[in-house]
Formats: C-alpha cells, structure tokens, sequence
C-alpha cells in the first residue's frame, strides 16, 4: 500500500517552498494544500503549534521544513542532498538561511501591523540582520557546484528570492559573487515552477 504524503503549505512561504523543491527533486509523488494557517484548525491536530509546512504521512505528522526535507530525502531513490562528507556544513549553511527568511518574514509581519503597534526599531534591527546574513554568505559560502546539487544550495536560494519578493534587491549590487551564482540558479525548473506567489 502506498503511502499517502500530503504537504500543508502557503503561498508564499520560504520554508514551504525549500520542501516544495525537495519533493521535485527527489521526485516524490505527494499531494501539495495551500492553506491559509490563520484559518487552518483542522491543521490543530496535525501540529500544535499550526504553522506551515506541515507533512502529514499516513497518520504520521513531521513538523518543520529541515525534518520534512529529510524525510523526503531518506524515502528518495535520488542522489541525497545531505552527502554525508559535508553534512553539517551543508546543514549550518541551511540554518544560516533559515535565519534570513525569518528575519525578512518578522520584518514583513512588523510593517503590516497597525502604525501605532509597529515598532520602527524592531524593522531596522530586521534589516540590518538581512543585510549582515547575506553579506556574511557573499563571503564565507562556496558551494557553487553546479553537478551536485545539496540542501544548502535550495536553502539560500529560496532565502534570496524571498528577501527580494518581501523586501528589496538591492543585495545583489553589493553581493556579485552570491548574485551570480543566484542568477544561474533561478533558471531551474524547480525554481521556476515554485516562485511566491499572493494569496
């Protein structure tokens, strides 16, 4: 009996999309909800703590977009995305770009807030850390290796795209080597059918 992979995603969402991109890779058949989490109580069940991605496998829930990546690599047939000679490099470098997309994310839940509960400081303490990230990528990641593809890789990519899509560009002018590598990459399919997309 086969079994039934359904991912509960938004969107929009960075992490979403890196598990997205997973399962297209490994090509592994599941079938994708877009919800929106605010309305999603069923999602209770599932996970608590109701965010997105949710994979839910049968009646087996993982929770956050690392273990739901992994799972998906494990069950793949595919050459892996965490090749074991470089696993934790390759899994810091994800968490570094973890940390980017969720600082572009809470700079982006600031600003929509009411003008009288935004807090100015909190947004610039957002931007400077977006700025920080990615100049500390431009200078300290090299995985550029275009015949083998890893975690990271999709990571920062997807961490990129957003920071553009919710904040601005203007990391590429300053950042030529990330920029040139980001450029080529937005050209895969996997990329291309995955872009953030409104409600």
């Amino acid at each position: 009996m086969q079994d039934q992979i359904i991912l509960y995603n938004g969107p929009n969402s960075p992490f979403g999309r890196k598990t997205k991109i997973t399962s297209l890779v490994q090509e592994i058949k599941l079938e994708e909800k877009i919800i929106n989490v605010y309305e999603a109580d069923f999602l209770d069940k599932h996970n608590p703590i109701r965010k997105i991605p949710t994979l839910v496998v049968n009646k087996l829930a993982i929770i956050d977009s690392d273990n739901i990546c992994l799972y998906l690599d494990t069950i793949s047939k595919k050459n892996t995305l965490f090749p074991k000679k470089k696993y934790w490099e390759i899994m810091s470098m994800t968490s570094i770009a973890n940390g980017l997309m969720e600082s572009v994310l809470e700079r982006r839940m600031e600003m929509i807030r009411p003008d009288s509960e935004k807090s100015n400081n909190f947004i610039n303490k957002q931007e400077v850390r977006i700025t920080r990230t990615i100049s500390w990528l431009e200078n300290n990641w090299n995985n550029y290796n275009d015949s083998y593809l890893t975690m990271d890789q999709i990571a920062i990519a997807c961490a990129l795209d957003y920071t553009i899509y919710r904040f601005n560009d203007k990391w590429r002018t300053h950042n030529t080597k990330l920029n040139k590598w980001f450029s080529n990459f937005l050209e895969k399919d996997f990329m291309k059918s995955t872009l953030p997309r409104e409600k």
